[in-house]
């Protein structure tokens, strides 16, 4: 979580038994490659929402995309029923360029952008509804769910067994500050001003919210308009980390980004790491410094903040990379490539830099 702000936690009647103008529709996309074992049961999960989506959108890269079409359509025959499924083959293998194409296939007002290892609670579709219809104004741009550590079948549904923590030692206060520097919004450098935080004083919501800031991928619902002219950035190919960052944090200049924490869903964890370590934070630093180009008005000032930023983790990680045995330092290696490379990522006069860079993900990707 990015941390608990300014909770919106409305006990008024009026509140509670407000009737939104209109009721919204919602859509689901969900991109896939090679994972049925992930993309069928998730999709069992969204059948059971006690508010169903106006479609499934899904853009599958597998060579063997039909397969998986024929056995969701075998698994879940009365959910098709109401329930449109389109499911088509990538036009490109890449996360960005998938949800993209995923995008423009929707109808719903909401499009609820979510990972096809991601399995949702019944009431979460519903939860995460009632906040956009009590917000006509469209203030609220993007509503994060919150991953829940149980997959719902198995959560406890009596709080009662919850005991106080003792308090945290020298040890685990060491443990909270480093996690809390990992966290999306700690490792993307704005291009801009940050993204609101300040409170929701304005907004009157049916459930609780609170002002949050980088949404990422796995837990993204959106006001489909929105995010018809923002969309994701097609620098980005394969092994696309920002992707997400870049997107929410555009998304934040149309409106409030928010966390529903009564919005749960479960990580099912099927991230298989396919890169070693230096590589996969190799491509994090250059994508960073490659969005940063392309996005930044101000590129002097932004080349100091990637810098500060680059050597705050190099710095960090020199404490981390050790506690996980990774003695010969990838990690710090990769950030300190990344503040040696600021100036040529930003400054260097490449004519065509989007065509030079999908060429260089390529070259990083095949040489894995």
């Amino acid at each position: 979580m990015d941390g608990a702000l300014d909770l919106v936690d409305p006990t008024g009647q009026d509140a509670a038994q407000s009737t939104p103008a209109s009721r919204l529709s919602w859509s689901l996309t969900i991109c896939t490659y090679n994972r049925p074992h992930f993309l069928l049961p998730m999709v069992g999960y969204v059948a059971q929402q006690t508010r169903l989506p106006r479609e499934v959108v899904i853009v599958d890269a597998s060579d063997d995309w039909q397969d998986s079409k024929a056995a969701l359509l075998a698994a879940y025959p009365e959910f098709w029923e109401t329930v449109t499924l389109t499911h088509v083959p990538a036009k490109v293998r890449a996360v960005a360029y998938q949800r993209n194409q995923a995008l423009d296939l929707t109808s719903g007002d909401i499009v609820f952008s979510l990972d096809d290892d991601i399995y949702l609670y019944p009431d979460t579709a519903d939860t995460i509804m009632r906040i956009y219809e009590a917000d006509p104004e469209q203030r609220i741009a993007m509503v994060g769910a919150l991953f829940a550590d149980l997959p719902p079948e198995a959560a406890q549904e009596d709080d009662s067994a919850v005991v106080d923590s003792p308090a945290p030692g020298l040890k685990q206060r060491l443990r909270s500050w480093l996690e809390a520097q990992m966290t999306l919004d700690r490792h993307f450098v704005p291009y801009g001003k940050p993204v609101d935080r300040s409170p929701l004083e304005e907004l009157t919501l049916p459930v609780r919210v609170f002002a949050t800031g980088l949404i990422n991928g796995g837990r993204m619902t959106f006001r489909r308009g929105y995010g018809v002219q923002t969309r994701w950035s097609e620098l980005l190919r394969y092994y696309a980390t920002h992707e997400d960052s870049d997107f929410s944090y555009r998304m934040s200049a149309h409106g409030r980004l928010v966390t529903a924490p009564d919005a749960r869903l479960f990580h099912a964890d099927g991230n298989e790491r396919v890169l070693k370590p230096y590589r996969v934070n190799l491509i994090r630093v250059r994508n960073m410094m490659a969005l940063t180009r392309v996005s930044s008005a101000r590129k002097p000032i932004s080349a100091l903040k990637l810098m500060r930023s680059f050597l705050k983790y190099a710095a960090l990680y020199a404490l981390i990379d050790p506690i996980r045995k990774r003695f010969t330092l990838p990690t710090v290696r990769a950030y300190l490539y990344g503040a040696l490379q600021v100036p040529f990522f930003l400054f260097a006069p490449i004519r065509d830099f989007k065509s030079w860079y999908i060429a260089l993900q390529e070259r990083m990707y095949q040489t894995r």
